[in-house]
């Protein structure tokens, strides 16, 4: 077994009590054993406090309830989580939503690839087909796609694939980077907050990796990735409007930072395309075109609306 110390894991969960109780069960069985378990309570109206209380959670002394006054949306979550815990001293904090949970030796794994400047998550695999990644990874500098294990056993790669993260489903994050870089943006509410974190690390020079035998399972979301433009590009479609509107603001925001005008104005074009032709929805287009224009004017004050 392999420990450093202190470390905590950091869970956000609204509304989905049932999962989040596979989740907190998968974190007690961790072969490295955790020092603590940050549950965010995004003022979840399912009786979620209640069922803890019941399950015995709120009695153990690793378990800590953070409940939020209001539903800050998964970057808010994660936001106070992480601050909370680093302000509590712990040097690693593994991050996770409550609809995914670690595999026993999730975090042990994890541990085998901590050093300085490392950024680092698991492989996250599809909880009802695990031999499938539940986000396809694309190889750096490569057109080879990973989708599945017998993908990743085909690629010869045993131990960590460089250059890739998927956040925040079994990320790891240390104390050190959180002093350099600081915490994710809560208002970006949900959608791309976790993105803009990991790329506001790249851009400062930290490194990035997915240690292949650290596994976290997860659900997939089959409208994440849909088929567009004679099946050369894929769109993350939403029957959600909140995640749509927040989608399309926070990415086109991100794209400016990071990756300049050009790429925003092709997110733009992919987002009118794919709801012009591909799923052609009148409603879908002016949601995400809204969205994009508070992007460009880094107006993060409109999420509300979309909140029913």
């Amino acid at each position: 077994m392999i420990k450093t110390s202190p470390i905590c894991a950091v869970v956000v969960t609204y509304n989905r009590k049932e999962l989040l109780l596979e989740c907190l069960e998968a974190l007690c069985r961790q072969t490295s054993p955790l020092d603590r378990v940050y549950i965010v309570n995004n003022a979840s109206t399912d009786g979620t406090e209640q069922f803890l209380q019941k399950q015995g959670y709120l009695d153990n002394p690793l378990f800590q309830l953070i409940t939020l006054d209001s539903n800050s949306g998964g970057a808010g979550g994660f936001y106070h989580g992480i601050k909370t815990s680093f302000e509590d001293g712990f040097e690693q904090i593994l991050l996770m939503d409550d609809d995914g949970f670690p595999a026993d030796d999730c975090l042990e794994q994890l541990l085998v690839y901590c050093e300085h400047n490392l950024c680092i998550g698991s492989l996250v695999l599809d909880k009802n087909k695990p031999n499938q990644l539940c986000f396809p990874i694309r190889l750096p500098n490569s057109s080879q796609v990973i989708n599945t294990l017998d993908d990743l056993q085909k690629s010869n790669i045993d131990g960590m694939i460089e250059d890739v993260i998927i956040p925040f489903n079994g990320v790891l994050l240390s104390r050190e980077l959180i002093e350099l870089y600081g915490y994710p943006k809560p208002e970006y509410f949900i959608w791309g907050d976790d993105m803009e974190y990991i790329w506001r690390l790249k851009g400062q020079g930290v490194k990035l990796g997915t240690i292949t035998r650290s596994i976290f399972y997860h659900p997939r979301d089959l409208e994440i990735g849909t088929p567009m433009f004679f099946n050369l590009m894929r769109f993350n479609d939403t029957p959600s409007k909140i995640k749509l509107y927040c989608m399309s603001r926070n990415n086109t925001a991100n794209l400016m930072k990071y990756k300049g005008k050009l790429a925003s104005l092709v997110f733009m074009l992919k987002l009118s395309w794919f709801y012009t032709f591909t799923a052609p929805d009148k409603e879908k287009l002016k949601i995400g075109l809204k969205g994009i224009r508070h992007g460009l004017q880094k107006d993060f004050s409109n999420h509300q609306e979309f909140l029913g």
